[in-house]
């Protein structure tokens, strides 16, 4: 307990040294320790107390997620300034109140939920947004362990969390808090459903709060949530029946030899009472009445309440079901399926390569687990009180139908988001596949432990460990670090990450000053992320900033305020209205040149 407990230490005084001085060498000293130790502990897992598991989890949850939250002096990210401008609003007004009559309009995780915890602590509101809510997600991890020990013991479920929390949604906690929170509730959710402490009353009471809180905190983790309550519902008023009648057709090869003609009629007529108590047996927490309830309550919120983000969904249902017969066409998935499956990976460096294989061998792990489950049912899942009294070969009990129901939804759901056009251009993966993660991550052990016993491996664990800890530094930004490539912005102050997403001391100053002496319905323009600095550093509202890329094109006179961040400025770069739009700061000299310099600090600028 003593080492784990340096992990956060290591991760607050590490990222203190990098802001002031650019030396990542205890960051990296931590994230080379975290996979040591866990190897350590897998290795010397028969000394480890079970009760040793939940901290240690806990400690490494809370020194990852701060990495990236503790990351410069100011909000980090794309979303998380514009969830800022609203918790500001919110604040400052001391009322909610539909502000951009937009889907974040109805998230109260980034407007009530941070203004409550603003009136009783009162810090700085940025380390608010950069603290807060990475020491609540990071709970996060705790729960996935807890789902995970029910079904494959505290080893086994320790790496499952581990698993969950080399996910890069978890990493990037930071830069969408809204996202994560719903995340959180959404984990809450499924574990007091499967809980075995809590009464059936407590299951479905605390399953309501937690539900609710999901759909007032983000919109598309609601939409996924509600349609995975939906198939698992589903799929318990089918599944069952169809092993029933499976059941039914399966006559037992073992007769007596008196009288067979009697023995078996005996036995169809046994196997007959035992198909038909199955389906009675089968106690399902997930019933068309708290299925229809969420709907009740996500309808009466994003329609009739706030209204935007349920246009939204409905817009998104519409553009899917128009874009199927584009279902051959691969570009209709949008670039980041292409680059899922190596498009143009040849161009990439080492590290790029290694995540690429890496990724693909957790996806092969959760398959595999989900797969050889759904194939030996019979002695992994427990579709009747009897078949839980079974042995459960490694598992530490039989998984619920209802859990193992609900993994086939959320693998269901994971490959439509790939295979239908537009869903993943529409939503992304990275969020969808976190939130199917607080699922399948038992299943991702699963897999390891199959193939480990497919090649003959003796300790099962060592085969998780073989992908797992690769892959745990790819995401991280370890396995790049070591080849030299500055991929993470918690590692690095280069390369993409940190010219997106970092936000510099003078930026804020010069968006502060630009926010007093802008008027009303003044025009500011700057580039993609100059945008977010200006709506959450200077609180100009969104309807006033402009991409300045986009005005350039156009060469029309400047009627407001051309706003240069630090990119622009000391690396004279500047991202259009695109991320991946990259211009020269000098193919628009002339035009700037026509206007006058009113404000500079070396780091960012203010024309008019």
């Amino acid at each position: 307990m003593i080492r784990p407990a340096y992990f956060p230490l290591l991760s607050v005084l590490g990222m203190h040294i990098m802001n002031t001085s650019d030396n990542n060498v205890m960051l990296m000293a931590l994230l080379f320790l975290i996979p040591a130790y866990v190897i350590f502990i897998a290795v010397k897992h028969k000394q480890v107390p079970e009760r040793a598991y939940a901290p240690i989890i806990f400690l490494t949850s809370i020194s990852l997620v701060l990495l990236l939250g503790l990351r410069s002096n100011h909000i980090i990210g794309i979303d998380a300034h514009v969830e800022y401008y609203l918790f500001q609003q919110t604040f400052h007004n001391g009322q909610w109140q539909i502000l951009l009559n937009s889907t974040l309009d109805s998230c109260l995780s980034i407007s009530i939920l941070p203004t409550i915890y603003q009136s009783f602590l009162n810090i700085n509101s940025e380390y608010l947004f950069k603290i807060l809510y990475p020491l609540l997600f990071s709970i996060s991890a705790l729960v996935v362990y807890l789902i995970s020990k029910k079904y494959i013991g505290s080893l086994y479920a320790f790496l499952a969390s581990l698993f969950f929390m080399s996910q890069s949604i978890f990493l990037n906690t930071a830069l969408s808090p809204r996202t994560n929170i719903a995340i959180l509730f959404f984990a809450l959710s499924i574990m007091v459903l499967f809980h075995a402490g809590l009464t059936d009353f407590n299951k479905r009471l605390l399953f309501i709060v937690f539900a609710a809180s999901c759909i007032v905190s983000h919109y598309s983790s609601t939409y996924i949530f509600f349609l995975m309550l939906l198939l698992t519902w589903m799929g318990m008023q089918i599944i069952p029946k169809i092993i029933a009648s499976r059941r039914k057709l399966a006559l037992p090869a073992n007769l007596p030899a008196a009288d067979p003609p009697k023995a078996a009629s005996q036995l169809w007529e046994n196997q007959a009472t035992t198909v038909e108590n199955t389906r009675g047996r089968l106690k399902g927490y997930i019933t068309i009445g708290l299925t229809a309830l969420f709907f009740v309550i996500l309808f009466f919120w994003y329609s009739q309440v706030t209204g935007a983000a349920f246009n939204s969904g409905v817009s998104f249902i519409s553009t899917t079901l128009k874009k199927l017969p584009e279902f051959f066409i691969l570009e209709s998935r949008g670039g980041g399926v292409a680059s899922a499956f190596g498009a143009e990976l040849g161009a990439k460096g080492i590290p790029q390569h290694i995540t690429f294989v890496f990724s693909w061998l957790t996806i092969a792990f959760i398959a595999i687990g989900v797969l050889t489950t759904l194939a030996r049912y019979r002695h992994r899942v427990a579709f009747s009180n009897e078949m839980k009294q079974e042995p459960p070969e490694f598992l530490a009990q039989k998984l619920d139908a209802e859990f193992f129901i609900l993994s086939l939804a959320c693998s269901a759901i994971l490959a439509a988001s790939v295979a239908l056009p537009f869903i993943y251009r529409g939503y992304g993966m990275g969020r969808a596949w976190c939130q199917m993660m607080t699922v399948l991550s038992p299943f991702f052990v699963i897999g390891g432990i199959m193939i480990a016993r497919f090649i003959r491996v003796r300790w099962a664990y060592l085969m998780v460990l073989v992908v797992l800890i690769p892959y745990f530094m790819c995401q991280t930004g370890t396995m790049y670090q070591i080849f030299g490539v500055p991929q993470a912005i918690t590692l690095n102050s280069e390369g993409k990450q940190y010219n997106l997403y970092y936000a510099h001391d003078q930026e804020t100053y010069a968006c502060q000053w630009l926010g007093k002496q802008i008027k009303p319905k003044g025009k500011a323009y700057a580039d993609f992320s100059g945008h977010d600095r200006l709506v959450s550093q200077g609180s100009i509202p969104i309807s006033s900033t402009s991409n300045a890329v986009a005005f350039f094109e156009q060469d029309r006179e400047l009627n407001g305020y051309i706003y240069l961040r630090y990119y622009n400025v000391v690396d004279g770069k500047l991202i259009g209205p695109s991320s991946t739009e990259e211009h020269e700061l000098r193919e628009y000299w002339t035009q700037i040149m026509r206007e006058n310099k009113i404000y500079a600090n070396g780091g960012s600028e203010v024309w008019r």
